[in-house]
């Protein structure tokens, strides 16, 4: 598809002509040149115009509602901050009860006491053999059996732990 302001060839100019002719003929192509970007220009400030005259043509009912809309929310939110923010306040200006001697030892005993109630279990026969036995399912190497065991020995002590710090003391 040819441009339709591309001048044709049969408009050109034929055969050897003088230097005027070529200046001529260069100035002519430029004017043209000059006015096909002033077209451009102008349909592009044309176009924007439009557009902005569109998108400015708000009705005014429409942004009163909008207004109000956003208002509503934003007073919303500041009352949900409010009440969030009170919330916090009482959280942290609670005063922890004051605990006897004999209390924070035992608050602070339970966990090493758990520990030590777990591991003793835990080394049992019973309990070593049964979880060897069950190591030894998966390899034939000794050395491996015996980190094996110990390994899970150690995971299920750590659970076991977990779960008696979380939901029994």
């Amino acid at each position: 598809m040819a441009d339709p302001k591309a001048t044709p060839i049969s408009a050109l100019p034929k055969g050897q002509s003088g230097g005027e002719d070529d200046q001529q003929f260069i100035q002519n192509i430029l004017k043209q040149m000059n006015n096909d970007n002033q077209e451009a220009e102008q349909a592009y400030k044309q176009t924007q115009q439009n557009y902005n005259q569109h998108q400015f043509a708000v009705n005014q009912a429409e942004q009163h509602a909008s207004n109000q809309a956003h208002l509503a929310q934003a007073q919303a939110q500041a009352q949900y901050q409010q009440m969030e923010d009170e919330q916090y306040d009482q959280y942290q200006y609670q005063e922890e009860p004051q605990l006897s001697t004999l209390d924070k030892i035992k608050y602070e005993a339970k966990a090493p006491l758990t520990f030590l109630v777990l591991y003793f279990v835990l080394c049992f026969p019973f309990f070593r053999n049964t979880i060897a036995a069950q190591v030894a399912k998966f390899t034939q190497n000794g050395p491996t059996q015996l980190y094996g065991t110990t390994l899970v020995l150690g995971l299920i002590g750590g659970v076991l732990f977990y779960l008696i710090n979380r939901f029994v003391l």
